[in-house]
């Protein structure tokens, strides 16, 4: 049986377990999960290093007590065992595509950043994409690390791009996508139906028109990527965002001064 499904039915399914003491800025996080996964378009979200664990900023639980046995747990064991051994760098895994579960390949990328107070964490982006691969199981299995560098990262993106054929897509204005997801939150706590906002997303063209990758309901490592994706910091990481560094150039987590953490080290 394929789980495979509409944008649309897949936002009323998810909006069922939402209750009305869901928090805004949950709501609001969901939204532009979908917004970004139905328009094939690069997602960010991030996971505190902590006590040699990789803690779920939303719940403060080790995300390893989420992440079903299998091939996507080994791989969340190495990256929460890579994240504690370094200070710095870039890893990053490739999900091919699942005839009843993905839709699409996804590559997520993976940097060691820090807030001002040294709170370490493992800043991560989703890049979704549509490919063939020969060994895709192999591919699964496999977390590849690297120096974090501007021409590492540039290879990665390439592949994607020589792999799809395509480019990637542009972000939104991040801005504008951000007021849409606040609208639809104020208009879900206002009690207005669900059919009633999936069908202003649609008109308005916030939801987009590919599927969402959806595991038949188990929680896999790639489940739990994807609904946590654009959680934003908050508390001791108010100060750090989603940029580029205007000393090295790279698109990354950078502080108020616009400039990334391994970049500030050096000053």
């Amino acid at each position: 049986m394929s789980y495979i499904e509409t944008p649309e039915r897949t936002v009323l399914r998810f909006s069922e377990s939402w209750s009305e003491q869901i928090s805004s800025n949950r709501l609001i996080a969901n939204f532009i999960s979908l917004n970004k996964e139905t328009n094939r378009e690069p997602d960010t979200y991030y996971f505190w290093v902590e006590n040699g664990a990789l803690i779920d900023p939303e719940t403060g639980k080790p995300i390893l007590d989420s992440v079903l046995p299998g091939v996507e747990m080994d791989v969340a064991k190495e990256l929460q065992t890579w994240s504690n051994k370094n200070e710095e760098g870039l890893a990053f895994w490739i999900s091919p595509s699942l005839e009843d579960s993905y839709p699409c390949a996804k590559v997520i990328l993976h940097r060691i950043a820090y807030t001002f107070d040294r709170r370490k964490a493992v800043l991560n982006s989703v890049i979704l994409f549509d490919a063939e691969f020969e060994k895709p199981e192999l591919l699964r299995k496999t977390l590849f690390t690297q120096a974090d560098t501007e021409e590492n990262i540039s290879n990665i993106l390439a592949w994607v791009i020589e792999k799809s054929n395509t480019q990637i897509s542009d972000p939104q204005n991040e801005v504008e996508v951000r007021r849409q997801a606040v609208y639809f939150a104020e208009m879900f706590q206002r009690g207005m139906s669900r059919e009633y906002i999936i069908e202003e997303m649609r008109r308005t063209g916030f939801l987009g028109e590919n599927s969402i990758s959806c595991a038949g309901g188990t929680t896999s490592f790639s489940n739990l990527i994807d609904s946590r994706a654009s959680i934003f910091l908050l508390g001791d990481g108010q100060g750090w965002h989603d940029g580029s560094c205007r000393i090295c150039g790279i698109s990354t987590w950078v502080g108020p001064c616009n400039i990334c953490q391994p970049c500030a080290s050096k000053l």
